[in-house]
């Protein structure tokens, strides 16, 4: 699928046409483009926003100042949360916007709602936020449109006609593709369990539902246990696990569907399970690099976090720009131990 703003033969942006968009002269214009010293970080940013735009063959408005953004994502959540965070820098400093990322309490959507409403009165035009499905962060949302301050739901979705879209995996389809792999790769028939970070995130939901789907319609072999929930980090997963082993010693897999993969694959090695049991997680890391390549895991099913930022800024200067915002879903990737080398964080 093309990207926001593509088309297929690009315009030449004439410095003229740049300064007279940004607001400031062509020597202005000349210094950025050519990356000298003694421009502000606003002005830079306002000028390659022009040059893109023009480029892309967009008529946008003249303004003063570059637009501002921000990123809330949940704090300690892992390395894939982190470096989505670096790309939404890397995005920002391409001239996209200005982009400020801010890490909020894991699994508090009082806190969230908090933040979010305190963008109002700040300058900020858009944000982008990992989603918690819960009424104060619908509440929020709702406010922040009546001051006209775009929202997108990153990664994990939300039903709410406030938001401009989400982007992120099919979570479903992640959740059957992991249901279909532990169908086809399980050693032996029996149980398969299921590790979720609560009922905040409504992809940890999706990706239930889809492994249970698949078992039951294809594999009714692999009977799907209860959810049991580690609360999306590693010390819960490590308890969770510990008990579901102790309870049912019989189970042949395991699909974590949040963060905390280190705390499922402690309790395996301490317990002898490693690599007897299935494991599929989320999220392509060094650490479940790593775990791939020991046997400490089976199969990680991946999303690219590069793509999640520029896919996100794009689809919200469509909306400031009163453009059409198209759904853009992220590929399901699988990732194991023999096609890792190639594969990559992003």
């Amino acid at each position: 699928m093309q990207d926001y703003f593509q088309t297929s033969v690009k315009k030449t942006a004439k410095i003229s046409e740049i300064a007279n968009i940004a607001g400031v002269s062509t020597a202005t214009v000349d210094r950025v483009l050519n990356d000298r010293k003694n421009v502000s970080e606003s002005t830079r940013q306002r000028v390659l926003q022009a040059k893109a735009a023009i480029e892309n063959g967009e008529t946008p408005v003249a303004r003063s100042k570059p637009w501002r953004f921000k990123v809330f994502l949940p704090e300690d959540a892992g390395p894939s949360t982190d470096y989505l965070a670096s790309c939404f820098q890397e995005v920002g400093a391409m001239g996209n916007a200005t982009i400020e990322c801010v890490f909020t309490r894991k699994m508090e959507p009082s806190v969230l709602a908090r933040k979010l409403r305190n963008c109002i009165g700040q300058g900020i035009d858009a944000v982008a936020f990992q989603a918690l499905d819960d009424p104060r962060v619908h509440d929020a949302l709702i406010e922040l449109q009546s001051y006209k301050i775009q929202t997108l739901a990153l990664l994990s979705g939300i039903e709410s006609k406030s938001v401009v879209g989400y982007v992120g995996i099919d979570n479903r389809a992640a959740g059957r593709t992991a249901g279909y792999l532990m169908g086809r790769m399980a050693k032996s028939p029996g149980p398969i369990a299921i590790l979720s970070g609560g009922q905040l995130y409504r992809s940890h939901e999706e990706r239930e539902m889809g492994c249970r789907a698949i078992l039951r319609r294809e594999f009714p072999h692999n009977d799907v246990l209860a959810t049991y929930s580690g609360s999306d980090d590693i010390d819960g997963n490590y308890k969770e696990t510990l008990a579901l082993l102790t309870r049912y010693p019989e189970v042949v897999g395991i699909y974590n569907v949040g963060g905390g993969n280190e705390g499922v694959v402690r309790a395996l090695k301490e317990t002898g399970h490693s690599g007897e049991i299935m494991l599929i997680g989320h999220n392509l890391t060094p650490k479940t690099q790593n775990y791939l390549l020991e046997g400490a895991m089976d199969a990680v099913i991946h999303q690219n976090m590069r793509h999640a930022a520029r896919k996100s800024v794009d689809a919200l200067l469509a909306s400031l720009n009163n453009k059409p915002v198209q759904p853009d879903i992220l590929s399901v990737e699988i990732i194991t131990k023999e096609n890792i080398w190639g594969a990559t964080y992003g």
